[in-house]
């Protein structure tokens, strides 16, 4: 009976590791989605902090042109959901025009019940600069 047991796990452990690599090679290649907004730097940037404070993203790393944290992990209906990274990175197109590429990455604890929060986020920025910015999605 034991060896038979040991058999089944060697047996699935090739398909459970293939899977394992899959989910995070596909999260690997989503690169988020790029906002081009009529404001300076500086207002784009405190709109990012505000929009990430609102969609529950307690904020780790807080920078010129950098805005990244953590959305806590709840129990709910998915074991785990929450603990989504967001992350704001900015680039400063002139004195008045900024690119914020905005990105969610879901963790492997708790994947099935993460979400991507990008579009969230990108309308609460909207909402704080008085702007409806036009997305595009990210390319290297």
């Amino acid at each position: 009976h034991f060896n038979s047991r040991r058999r089944v796990m060697r047996a699935a452990l090739p398909a459970i590791v293939l899977m394992f690599a899959a989910a995070t090679a596909s999260a690997e290649k989503y690169d988020g989605v790029v906002v081009t907004f009529d404001k300076p730097a500086e207002e784009v940037h405190k709109a990012a902090v505000d929009a990430l404070t609102v969609v529950g993203v307690e904020t780790k790393k807080d920078e010129a042109l950098l805005v990244e944290g953590k959305r806590k992990n709840k129990m709910g209906a998915f074991v785990g959901s929450g603990g989504e990274v967001l992350s704001v990175a900015l680039t400063s197109v002139d004195a008045s025009k900024t690119q914020a590429r905005v990105r969610t990455t879901k963790t492997m604890l708790g994947r099935a019940g993460q979400k991507v929060w990008d579009q969230q986020v990108i309308d609460e920025m909207n909402k704080t600069l008085g702007t409806s910015a036009a997305t595009a999605p990210a390319t290297n």
